[in-house]
């Protein structure tokens, strides 16, 4: 199974990606999410990605249907603000939704795909994660899917786990599970504070043990929001292989950039067979 994945996309994403995915051999096409800038809403790229004819999932991050306010308010963790300015986060998800259709909006949900001999159950983790202590956005995520907390978050992932068609799973995050370093340049270690640590989703970790105690094959876990150029300089470790499964960060930002003369576009490509599988970046060229 030829899989793609898409890092967090700030804009960067026009007609001609629609054109180069379409005609390319992958089965499946994958969006970690953070389809806005810092200034839009994310709908234009949205409507582009509606276009796409090949399976294609899209797990909206922490830029997507949040205001920039709202984004700010939940990053300091501003109760009051948030309290204010969280009620139009719902009908900017069913905006952002519309525009996207038909390729789904998915979170705390399960797809199957098939391609040759390879059978895998893709599971949608939270949807807007920002990663750290905090459970940000718990007003949108409670009206939408029930759940308040980490603890509840990883009972709905587990639910969907056990319900799960194959045994064989791939993990698709806005943000990476925690328990994969806490230093800088960590795969989601903390790059914009002093004392560093481990950012990763603790609800999505539970989730991927879950998977493992119950005899299913986590073979990938794919995710971005930790972007790969670090703060203060150098850059992110983004693949990781432990325990059998591969853990991708996607995150390279911007996805088109200047590499010499030429504009590239990049995305992570996996290729997985029935015993392995094989992680590496891939740099269209324009």
């Amino acid at each position: 199974m030829r899989i793609a994945v898409i890092g967090d996309v700030h804009e960067r994403w026009s007609d001609s990606d629609v054109r180069w995915f379409d005609g390319s051999d992958y089965d499946l096409v994958l969006f970690v999410g953070d389809l806005a800038g810092y200034l839009d809403d994310g709908l234009a790229v949205a409507r582009r990605i509606a276009r796409m004819r090949k399976p294609t999932l899209l797990l909206p991050g922490n830029h997507d249907g949040v205001s920039l306010p709202h984004l700010g308010a939940e990053a300091l963790g501003k109760a009051g603000l948030i309290r204010w300015l969280e009620t139009g986060q719902t009908a900017r998800c069913h905006a952002l939704q519309q525009a996207l259709s038909p390729v789904p909006m998915c979170g705390y949900s399960s797809h199957d795909f098939e391609a040759d001999d390879v059978a895998l159950t893709v599971i949608a983790a939270r949807p807007h994660a920002m990663g750290g202590r905090a459970f940000h956005f718990r007003r949108h995520l409670s009206d939408r899917f029930g759940v308040a907390d980490h603890h509840s978050s990883a009972a709905r992932l587990n639910a969907r786990v056990d319900a799960s068609t194959h045994d064989d799973l791939l993990f698709l995050g806005h943000n990476g599970p925690t328990g994969l370093g806490d230093r800088r340049d960590d795969i989601w270690g903390c790059d914009f504070r002093p004392q560093q640590g481990d950012q990763g989703d603790v609800d999505l970790q539970r989730a991927i043990e879950h998977a493992r105690a119950g005899g299913k094959r986590v073979r990938a876990v794919v995710a971005g929001h930790m972007h790969h150029q670090l703060k203060g300089g150098g850059w992110r470790h983004w693949r990781l292989e432990r325990d059998g499964t591969s853990y991708v960060n996607a995150a390279r930002v911007p996805r088109i950039f200047r590499q010499g003369r030429q504009l590239v576009r990049h995305h992570v490509r996996l290729l997985i067979d029935r015993d392995r599988v094989t992680v590496d970046e891939r740099l269209v060229p324009e």
